[in-house]
């Protein structure tokens, strides 16, 4: 088995945290440029990273894997064109701010030595919960939601303003075609919040990603850190990055806001 260190955000929940992921495979040795966005419903527009994978067994340094000469624009709608540039650690940027809009289709175009990278996402709209409900017998979370097309859905719980929160989705909901509503549920909550005094603070919060999602999410298999290294490990994990010796995720995000469970 071949290994290769990269450093990509985990995207079950999508936290801002940055690990280094450790990918076991039956691929040759290769170097692969590695490209990570994540395109979130009404935030600012964070940039494109372009890197290549580190041989394990090399210490794994941003300087030694960012990628600085990659040519790089994105289209919106298949019509505005805006050219991407080198910042800083392999993040490539605008010359300006841009609003990240629900329902807007982005196409990301790129090449570096003649290596030709593409891929293309629609941005979900933001969660909306019709009602949520604790589920006293199962410890978990049950919430019925807004479904749009082509969208697929996860959910976490959260205590309180997030200072503790669940990191991974049980599953993904992918709602039946012409549906308009669906049901996603959380992982079991801790022993220590099933109790009726965290009833007040007890909340849930849904994730809305473009269906392109579930490929990664059904491939990817995130296991138990330990310390900061996750490993995936048989198959291929579902990017949807496309290019000679390229691999990654380019995908809209709705981030649903915190609600409270009755």
């Amino acid at each position: 088995m071949i290994k290769y260190l990269f450093f990509i955000p985990l995207l079950f929940v999508l936290t801002s945290c940055e690990r280094t992921q450790l990918v076991e495979s039956d691929m040759p040795v290769q170097e692969y440029i590695v490209v990570n966005s994540q395109l979130n419903s009404g935030s600012v527009f964070n940039g494109v990273s372009f890197t290549k994978t580190i041989p394990v067994g090399e210490t794994y340094d941003i300087k030694a894997a960012e990628l600085k000469d990659v040519k790089a624009y994105i289209k919106i709608n298949g019509a505005q064109v805006i050219p991407l540039h080198y910042v800083s650690e392999g993040i490539y940027k605008p010359l300006y701010e841009i609003l990240i809009q629900q329902g807007y289709t982005y196409e990301l175009f790129a090449e570096r030595e003649g290596t030709v990278m593409y891929s293309t996402t629609t941005v979900p709209y933001v969660p909306e919960i019709i009602q949520a409900n604790y589920i006293a017998g199962g410890g978990y979370i049950q919430a019925n939601i807004r479904v749009h097309p082509n969208e697929v859905y996860g959910a976490i719980w959260v205590i309180g303003n997030g200072f503790v929160k669940a990191t991974t989705f049980p599953s993904l909901t992918i709602p039946d075609t012409n549906a308009t509503s669906a049901s996603v549920i959380t992982n079991n909550l801790p022993k220590q919040y099933l109790g009726g005094n965290y009833a007040s603070i007890r909340n849930i919060q849904v994730y809305a990603y473009d269906k392109q999602y579930t490929a990664y999410f059904n491939s990817a298999k995130i296991n138990v850190p330990n310390g900061d290294g996750f490993l995936q490990s048989g198959g291929a994990v579902g990017w949807n990055v496309f290019g000679n010796n390229v691999i990654g995720i380019f995908i809209g995000v709705g981030k649903g806001t915190i609600q409270n469970v009755n």
